[in-house]
């Protein structure tokens, strides 16, 4: 796993220590960019993706992953070096350009939600590298206010957050029953993001525990916090997991449309909007039941399709079901890099270069 953030991660962290009692110890972070002094929210966003559990109450979502550290100066283009060196599947990226600057001005109107140059850039990296997905936070600015936007409580996206093949996530605050660990109740983080972009895409793409998350920090110590940028690697590292388990039932990895697909596909939707919308986008993360998906795919239980539709081309699945009570389906794909916004507010100008639909038909009716 990719970690771009604000500088390095502590990696003699015993939560990264394959084995303390080597005489030579071995951590499971390379540090890559190495000019800089060890970094509190890095080595925090880096436990959350795969700390081991030293302290149980730390343990990451992938605990024996590797993780290459990296400050976020040249982060595009060290992505695609690694991508080239690295096979590198996916990245956490959990910063980004606040609506609100540290002396409390608010960036120009026009950035909310526009698809600007640094989201096409990231668009073009993401197309030309089919198999990786950037996983990044969307923001922390719920309770921000400020002129100019789509409408009140909404248009809080910048910059990457407004691309079109990434993940962006926002920050949930989920409740679990005590004794079973199950779902009683969630809510989104007043602060989190919302969108959605000026072109109405749905975004942020999904919702992710990051309120109140006690991980790594530097000086092998631990503290909790809570935002987008725990939500993140919350996510990051569950997609990690979901690669794996893939790989394991097929000898490849799933393409980062299809991994993006299926986590949205799984998710589950809030109870106050019904369907996507800009502040959980499609719903929270559910891990169990997009690994479940996966292992009914090998049995036709559900099917994971990849393939490539030609311009006017139509692709047609027939299925037959009986004494079911819901059908779902998802299609996702990797689009061309749009034609950026810069400086225009509020554009609704479509930056979709395919813009492809899927329909769900039976003898009687016709399903959008």
């Amino acid at each position: 796993v990719g970690v771009w953030d604000a500088g390095p991660v502590e990696a003699s962290h015993d939560e990264f220590i394959i084995d303390p009692s080597a005489s030579s110890p071995v951590s499971r972070v390379t540090v890559v960019d190495t000019h800089q002094d060890v970094d509190n929210h890095a080595t925090h966003v880096s436990g959350t993706i795969g700390a081991k559990g030293s302290d149980s109450s730390a343990k990451g979502m992938a605990p024996k992953a590797n993780i290459l550290s990296y400050d976020w100066t040249r982060d595009s283009s060290e992505v695609l070096l690694s991508i080239s060196n690295d096979n590198l599947l996916l990245s956490n990226h959990s910063y980004g350009v606040p609506v609100q600057q540290d002396n409390g001005a608010i960036i120009d109107s026009w950035i909310m939600g526009c698809y600007d140059s640094s989201a096409r850039e990231w668009d073009d990296v993401l197309y030309n590298n089919p198999n990786y997905l950037m996983v990044c936070s969307a923001g922390n600015a719920g309770n921000t206010t400020y002129q100019g936007g789509l409408a009140d409580g909404f248009d809080k996206l910048t910059t990457e957050k407004n691309a079109k093949n990434n993940l962006v996530v926002a920050n949930a605050n989920p409740q679990t029953a005590i004794f079973t660990g199950d779902l009683t109740s969630f809510s989104i983080n007043s602060g989190s993001s919302q969108g959605p972009t000026d072109d109405l895409r749905i975004k942020p793409d999904i919702a992710g525990d990051g309120t109140n998350l006690y991980s790594s920090i530097t000086g092998n110590a631990y503290s909790t916090y809570s935002g987008t940028s725990m939500s993140s690697p919350n996510v990051t590292g569950s997609l990690v997991l979901l690669q794996e388990y893939y790989h394991d039932l097929n000898s490849k990895y799933m393409l980062a449309s299809t991994l993006k697909g299926l986590v949205c596909h799984t998710a589950i939707d809030d109870n106050i909007n019904a369907g996507p919308d800009p502040f959980f986008g499609w719903g929270l993360l559910n891990t169990e039941e997009a690994a479940k998906t996966i292992l009914k795919s090998t049995n036709d239980g559900a099917k994971i399709i990849e393939g490539t539709l030609k311009e006017g081309e139509t692709f047609t699945l027939n299925f037959s079901v009986s004494n079911i009570s819901r059908i779902s389906a998802t299609l996702c794909w990797t689009d061309l890099p749009g034609t950026a916004q810069d400086n225009i507010l509020n554009s609704p100008t479509s930056v979709l270069v395919n813009d492809l639909d899927i329909r769900v038909s039976n003898a009687n009716n016709t399903y959008y």
